[in-house]
């Protein structure tokens, strides 16, 4: 589980939540501890500094004071005051009750050593712990004394009550939290990661599905988020990837076709000669352009499919220099010209005659124009005429090319630049159209530079637009 996304998430969360709990429930324990403390030290030392002040006239007489003096500022200061001279003798009071003085002796020595008696500041600190749960504060503050006498001081401790027990109750309110957090972590956890590893396990699956064969199989995951984000991502990408393999398999069908009828035809006329069938020279020349026909065939095929893998491997070369239109138009019109009176077709041009030369590769710009060609012949109403316009527009030479007929449906036109996709499939395979010529046109448009789009009204015209870069003078 901890290896798995959501159990990741989780820990991660409840991680996060415990080391937040337990650093600031740390840092209140000693920030109140401290406070205790600190309150409870300027508390005594503001009490001894009025002691000081009590007893100094005393000493300043070479009088002690009595007992119960210094028990009654005890009582006020919320410990023991004793005086005691720098050799360790006890000169009036008595030291905490349970003390050994040897077992504290190093302290005091201590005190002694930070003291600055000069400036009557005294020396102070805090000790840790010692049979007791409380730490407790000595402060030592300097006493007058005779010259013939070793300095003496006047000692205060206290014990910080209430610290030990404040520090207790804060222990016990970070368990608590620490507990509670880590309830609501869990369920918190739970649910965040869930809505995490959920819409990711249904892309999962959907992926693979996908994988083994299922081009149907699509995620639900397409909440408004990243995770959405990629569900829809990977719909659209098996969409296109789905069309593509239907696309693909379309094509090695028509494919097959096409090849196998041009060389069933070529075997049936070669057997025919080769079994004596054919007895005259009117025969034999009729069935050999038979066999020339059906070879170029096979040879258009073969360059197209060439010309499309040349074209996305970007290894064509194209060769661009200035290439008059209206002359590349009369050229490809009288080579199409049995194929436009076999359906009584007619071809209308609008051409300015102060037209700039078009930037681009003549054979390339013909192959272009023929496929365009050739394509409204095909698609076009008989007894129509197919309307070709050209014009200028930002320093790029645009070509319209329209031809009424049965249109394009608007569903179509996303994929008619896909490679081996066809609108009519059996119109296309009946006039040997292998859907090559678009996807062809349109890389080697791209290639030199330019821009290709379709626009088709159904049962009406369909226009095709393509743009290239005027040639400079």
């Amino acid at each position: 589980m901890i290896r798995s996304i959501f159990g990741k998430l989780l820990l991660s969360h409840l991680t996060i939540i415990l080391v937040s709990v337990l650093t600031v429930g740390l840092l209140m324990f000693y920030l109140v501890r401290d406070h205790v403390i600190e309150n409870k030290r300027h508390d005594l030392l503001v009490k001894g500094q009025a002691a000081v002040n009590i007893i100094t006239p005393l000493m300043d007489n070479g009088q002690k004071p009595s007992g119960a003096l210094l028990d009654a500022m005890s009582d006020m200061a919320g410990g023991n005051i004793w005086i005691m001279d720098k050799t360790g003798q006890i000169l009036a009071g008595q030291l905490p009750s349970g003390w050994k003085r040897g077992r504290r002796l190093s302290n005091w020595k201590e005190l002694w050593e930070k003291a600055d008696w000069q400036d009557g500041s005294g020396a102070q600190k805090v000790l840790k712990p010692w049979r007791k749960p409380d730490p407790s504060i000595i402060i030592a503050l300097p006493l007058p004394t005779q010259p013939s006498s070793p300095p003496a001081a006047l000692f205060l401790y206290a014990p910080v009550t209430g610290a030990t027990r404040t520090a207790q109750a804060l222990e016990q309110l970070l368990v608590y939290s620490l507990l509670a957090s880590s309830v609501v972590a869990i369920f918190a956890g739970l649910l965040i990661a869930r809505s995490f590893t959920r819409p990711l396990t249904d892309i999962s699956r959907a992926a693979a599905a996908f994988t083994n064969g299922d081009y149907t199989s699509r995620t639900t995951a397409t909440q408004s988020d990243e995770i959405g984000e990629l569900g829809r991502t990977f719909n659209t990408m098996a969409t296109e990837l789905s069309q593509q393999e239907q696309n693909r398999r379309e094509f090695l069908s028509d494919v097959s076709h096409e090849l196998k009828t041009p060389v069933a035809s070529i075997q049936a006329l070669a057997e025919a000669m080769l079994d004596g069938l054919v007895t005259t020279a009117e025969q034999r020349m009729r069935y050999l352009a038979g066999i020339v026909d059906e070879t170029k065939r096979i040879g258009r095929l073969v360059a197209d499919l060439l010309d499309l893998s040349q074209l996305e491997a970007g290894e064509l070369a194209i060769s661009r220099q200035p290439v008059k239109f209206d002359s590349l138009l009369a050229l490809n019109t009288a080579k199409l010209a049995p194929f436009l009176e076999t359906k009584e077709l007619t071809i209308n041009s609008s051409i300015p005659s102060t037209l700039p030369a078009i930037l681009a590769d003549p054979d390339r710009l013909n192959q272009v124009l023929t496929n365009l060609l050739t394509n409204a012949i095909r698609h076009a109403t008989q007894g129509t005429a197919i309307m070709i316009t050209a014009r200028t527009w930002q320093q790029q030479i645009v070509i319209d090319i329209t031809n009424s007929g049965a249109g394009i449906p608007p569903e179509h036109l996303p994929y008619i630049w896909q490679r081996f996709y066809r609108v009519d499939k059996s119109r296309s395979r009946a006039d040997g159209g292998t859907g090559l010529g678009l996807a062809i046109t349109r890389k080697l448009v791209i290639a030199m530079g330019g821009a290709i789009s379709a626009a088709s009204t159904p049962g009406e015209t369909t226009t095709f637009t393509f743009s290239l870069p005027v040639a400079s003078p």
